[in-house]
């Protein structure tokens, strides 16, 4: 029987202490220059996390894509992108839906204006961004809703069902709210094929089995921990017995004190739901590379 990625990262331990993965990475590249599936691209994806639901993803071709950025106001967010000139550039930004603690519209505005990024969003939060900021490069004719894949220059992103309300706050945490559509989750399938899973905020569903785990088979799996707005440590637990990814990584979590503090939970109830599963426990601001 062939040795899949998923079996193959399953069956490698990642070693998280000081977010280098050494031996787990020169392994995993050496197994994919001798598959068919590792012959195209080679590199590895660097994944940064910047707080709650933000994240940095750089694709082995160097193509940078910001997902959810919550920049000015958010307590978790790492000092040095508090000036957004220092994320260089970015290609893509995608938003999984439009609640404040993921689209705020002075950051939008301001990194759209910066780096004039493609922007990947819902059908209505991608009409609402292009209504707020006339010249943000909305995708909404090639990617925009639950279902659809799109190749953008051999990396290819699926917008995916999530389970959660979607409306935008116009004026911060006490603004008005307004329907900006459905929120989403997204699946990347980078150059070098590694297929990673990014659920936005979520709680538990089926999807999670029968049409992410079965059908896009991803790699690595990225969920919210913290509880009150999404799925808690126990229940993100139980969607990687369903997702069965090689690494997991916890997000959504420790941001303000009503949320889950801690990853300890979650790393447990992994370790006993799904041990075929190994937890990346990364820190904001601290890239890793898988």
């Amino acid at each position: 029987m062939p040795l899949t990625r998923r079996k193959f990262i399953r069956n490698i331990g990642v070693t998280a202490g000081g977010l280098s993965m050494g031996g787990f990475l020169k392994s995993r590249r050496a197994w994919a220059e001798q598959t068919e599936e590792g012959s195209g691209t080679s590199g590895q994806v660097e994944i940064e996390w910047l707080g709650h639901g933000s994240f940095l993803f750089e694709s082995p071709k160097g193509l940078k894509l910001l997902l959810d950025p919550w920049i000015s106001t958010n307590p978790k967010c790492p000092g040095k992108y508090k000036d957004i000139s220092k994320f260089s550039k970015i290609d893509f930004i995608l938003w999984t839906h439009g609640h404040v603690d993921h689209f705020m519209l002075n950051d939008a505005s301001d990194l759209i204006e910066m780096y004039k990024p493609k922007v990947i969003a819902p059908w209505e939060l991608g009409f609402f961004i292009k209504e707020e900021i006339p010249i943000a490069d909305c995708q909404t004719f090639t990617l925009a809703n639950k279902g659809a894949t799109a190749d953008y220059d051999g990396l290819r992103i699926t917008m995916v069902e999530a389970f959660h309300s979607a409306g935008a706050q116009l004026t911060g945490f006490k603004g008005i709210n307004r329907f900006v559509g459905e929120a989403v989750g997204y699946i990347f399938e980078f150059e070098n094929g590694l297929k990673v899973y990014h659920s936005g905020d979520t709680s538990l569903m089926g999807d999670m089995k029968t049409i992410i785990g079965d059908f896009y088979q991803p790699d690595v799996a990225i969920l919210p921990i913290g509880g009150v707005f999404t799925m808690g440590s126990r229940e993100a637990a139980f969607a990687c017995s369903m997702i069965k990814p090689g690494i997991a990584i916890p997000e959504h979590y420790g941001t303000f004190p009503v949320l889950e503090q801690s990853s300890e939970v979650f790393i447990k109830e992994v370790n006993r739901l799904a041990p075929e599963t190994r937890v990346l426990d990364i820190r904001p601001g601290r890239p890793v590379k898988v």
